[in-house]
């Protein structure tokens, strides 16, 4: 058997991660979840990360051999199920949830019940009848499949790999992020990149509502319900920009405690790829480069423009000062637009059936 287990966001919300952590355990199941619920399993070291778009093509592969897969709260959206393509066509799928039915043609079985309560049960039965696990994951070298591309650096239009920035921060950025996600081409960068602690430790304002200039305005409420952490923005120039008048508000109330992550490729980078791609004018999808570090400085923030990768070696020093005596803090990221996220690849693929 070559088992597979995913979770959703409601797995998060019933509390079912240390009950599908038994259940990993006692099948020997390799384990992947929604971009809502990314952390909920305990143990990493089977994980293959985010299944769709957001998800390496290697571990994407691997979801494609698993003959049975087992989901728990999730509603198998396009995007994870990478418009049909997710599993494979034997692949039996088991959907468990508390909804009326099945969600996605392709669940075999639906099982309606709670995530934690029906996990828990599986598992219990297992341990019961002294069930032996199968040996699949353990002949899988796990950690090299969920390795993220790194980029070159610079683009050959000059500009920066948003990869190559996107890796970089990965290193950099304090690990314990609250990840506040605007909407656009951007989202692919942090999504693939920036792992986070907790499914509640990513909000993805953009995507729920299907829009931009949202991340800037969710900075405060994000600060609010998590005093502790470090609130990290990450949002293009264009939505940046809709949302001006709300940078202040978010300066003001994260303070030395929040970073904003500006993917400043001078344009709207999804209406360029997806329509121009098709020959539509691309005249009205480009912006005239904002200066998004004078905005920010101009409201009491430390504006960074960034043009090198070298010039993101700001954030380590930033996090090492005193929260009481540091800036927020805005990065400026003078990025290439000719770098097309893979998971708006898939999208691309799908318009032009």
């Amino acid at each position: 058997m070559r088992p597979l287990l995913v979770a959703g966001r409601g797995a998060w919300l019933s509390g079912a991660g240390d009950a599908l952590g038994r259940l990993a355990a006692a099948t020997g199941a390799v384990t992947a979840t929604t971009a809502l619920a990314r952390g909920i399993f305990p143990d990493a070291a089977f994980d293959l990360g985010v299944a769709g778009g957001f998800g390496q093509e290697s571990a994407m592969r691997l979801v494609h051999d698993a003959d049975v897969a087992v989901v728990f709260g999730a509603s198998l959206n396009q995007f994870t199920m990478r418009f049909g393509g997710l599993f494979a066509k034997d692949t039996q799928v088991v959907q468990v949830d508390v909804g009326a039915g099945p969600t996605h043609a392709a669940v075999t079985r639906f099982v309606a019940g709670d995530a934690r309560l029906a996990a828990s049960g599986i598992a219990d039965r297992l341990a019961a009848i002294d069930a032996a696990p199968g040996g699949w994951r353990e002949s899988i070298d796990v950690a090299p499949l969920r390795a993220r591309e790194a980029g070159d650096g610079i683009a050959a239009d000059g500009r920066l790999d948003p990869r190559s920035v996107a890796a970089r921060l990965a290193e950099l950025l304090p690990h314990d992020r609250v990840v506040v996600s605007d909407g656009g081409h951007f989202i692919g960068w942090a999504n693939t990149h920036w792992p986070v602690a907790a499914p509640d430790r990513m909000l993805m304002v953009g995507t729920a509502f299907q829009s931009i200039g949202l991340g800037l305005p969710s900075v405060p409420g994000a600060a609010a319900a998590r005093p502790d952490a470090t609130i990290v923005l990450t949002t293009g120039d264009g939505g940046g920009l809709m949302a001006l008048a709300d940078l202040e508000s978010a300066v003001r109330a994260a303070g030395g405690r929040g970073i904003a992550v500006v993917w400043n490729d001078a344009a709207y980078g999804a209406e360029v790829h997806l329509y121009g791609l098709q020959g539509y004018a691309e005249a009205p999808m480009r912006i005239p480069e904002a200066d998004f570090a004078g905005l920010a400085a101009a409201v009491g923030a430390e504006g960074v423009v960034v043009r090198e990768l070298p010039d993101l070696d700001r954030v380590a020093e930033w996090a090492d000062e005193p929260v009481a005596s540091r800036r927020f803090l805005l990065l400026d990221c003078r990025i290439s637009g000719t770098v097309i996220a893979p998971y708006q690849h898939e999208i691309i693929a799908v318009n032009a059936r």
